[in-house]
């Protein structure tokens, strides 16, 4: 047993001496470097949200009227091929008046989307017949992102490249070891919808398809990490 706690004790203490030499040896001249490069692309894809809402005396009541309403809202966007259609958060919430409840106030959302504008548009012009539009806002469809990125990561990393071996000849150095690098993006968040009036409920049979503009959103791709100069 003595014998093993001191071969233990050894080889520990062996351990140590070659981290710390490691430290010393091939970490030295550590420089750390960071570039990125960045596009502006289309915001291709259109995000609406929209919602039902009733109130009634009777809770039964409100949860069928918004329950009829949203599934032909459902059956009119279903229609549309170019569309993907999703239902939200639903909720029933008591009003109160004097401390007593007063009334029930159901209400759900859908979550419209769609690379075609003019066919979404179209669709909205139809559902804010009997649905409030909440928010329209733009994004950045996960296809388009995704061939953006994967070009930009080719341009930091060549940026990464010429950008050390800048550094290495500053120094005087005559060649560069990488350490280690990470590569991710960064910078792109999906502009906030615009909020739209609750309120505005159609009070024709048809309303005026929203003047809606795309605009550009910049993504981001950053490449950094450590490199080691050549000891000459």
């Amino acid at each position: 047993m003595r014998l093993s706690m001191i071969l233990w004790t050894a080889l520990a203490m062996l351990t140590a001496a070659h981290a710390a030499a490691d430290d010393e040896g091939p970490h030295r001249n550590l420089v750390s470097i960071s570039v990125s490069a960045s596009e502006e692309v289309d915001s291709d894809l259109l995000v609406v949200r929209l919602y039902a809402h009733h109130e009634s005396s009777r809770q039964s009541e409100a949860a069928s009227r918004v329950n009829e309403t949203m599934s032909w809202a459902l059956g009119e966007a279903r229609q549309v091929d170019a569309v993907k259609a999703t239902t939200l958060d639903y909720r029933t919430n008591p009003v109160y008046e004097d401390r007593r409840i007063r009334a029930w106030r159901v209400q759900q959302s859908l979550r419209l989307e769609s690379g075609d504008r003019a066919a979404l548009t179209q669709l909205l012009a139809t559902l804010q017949e009997r649905l409030a539009i909440e928010s329209l806002g733009h994004e950045v469809s996960p296809a388009v992102r995704e061939a953006t990125e994967e070009r930009l990561i080719e341009t930091a990393i060549a940026r990464f490249r010429e950008r050390a071996g800048r550094v290495t000849r500053a120094f005087g150095r005559a060649s560069y070891g990488l350490v280690n690098v990470n590569v991710g993006s960064s910078g792109y968040q999906p502009r906030p919808p615009v909020a739209y009036d609750g309120r505005m409920l159609a009070m024709e049979a048809k309303v005026a398809e929203p003047s809606i503009e795309p605009g550009q959103q910049t993504i981001t791709v950053d490449v950094n990490g450590t490199i080691e100069l050549s000891v000459d």
